[in-house]
């Protein structure tokens, strides 16, 4: 049996992670290509080559990558916790709620589908363990808010837009527990976006203005 992911000690601690991804909407084993970047250190990014990529360690890593169907591609970002230097671990679910675009170059067209059904009122998604992975509310595939979860269930990031844009209004961050920790607001004002960071009991700890130009 070929494992799905494979993890070995390699010379001065690094480690060689092998990833295949099973297509959560036909549940088809697909073999892609993928970025990773440390959660930790969020300078180190990683590119796989044919499949495989090697890791400086253990830790928390964020994967990103994507999926092509006729003519519109779909991408997505998975969690990985690397906890040793030897273990297995089930192949890494995609999701079936993915941000999809026309595989035109430059292409502006860019839409929320699960699977290949146009996302439109309330739209709820699952990790293979029954546990909610995403719980969104769109409008003719744009997104007016979203709700992420973590795979045991705890609310991690609830995020709303302006309708139509992919422009954030406010997003709330929640600890490993599921409570609130801090949240985000955004406001537009000319040509720049001004960003304030709160703790979970209002207090400012952040401002930032983003220039738009």
């Amino acid at each position: 049996m070929i494992p799905l992911l494979f993890i070995s000690t390699q010379s001065l601690g690094q480690i060689e992670v092998e990833l295949y991804f099973k297509d959560g909407c036909d549940n088809s084993l697909r073999v892609l290509e993928y970025e990773i970047v440390n959660l930790n250190k969020p300078s180190e990014h990683y590119e796989s080559i044919n499949s495989k990529v090697i890791l400086p360690g253990r830790g928390q890593y964020l994967i990103s990558s994507s999926c092509t169907k006729g003519d519109k591609v779909s991408t997505f970002d998975l969690t990985l916790e690397v906890k040793d230097f030897h273990f297995f671990v089930d192949t890494l679910s995609i999701p079936r709620i993915k941000f999809t675009t026309d595989t035109v170059l430059h292409s502006q067209n860019w839409n929320y589908f699960n699977c290949d059904r146009l996302c439109d009122g309330e739209e709820i998604d699952f990790y293979p363990n029954g546990e909610k992975r995403l719980d969104g509310e769109f409008k003719q595939g744009k997104p007016i808010r979203l709700l992420e979860y973590r795979s045991d269930g705890t609310k991690e990031r609830a995020i709303w837009y302006t309708v139509g844009y992919l422009e954030y209004e406010r997003i709330e961050y929640f600890d490993k527990k599921g409570k609130l920790s801090a949240y985000a607001t955004f406001r537009k004002d000319n040509n720049q976006t001004i960003k304030r960071v709160y703790n979970s009991k209002g207090v400012l700890l952040n401002r930032e203005v983003v220039d738009q130009n």
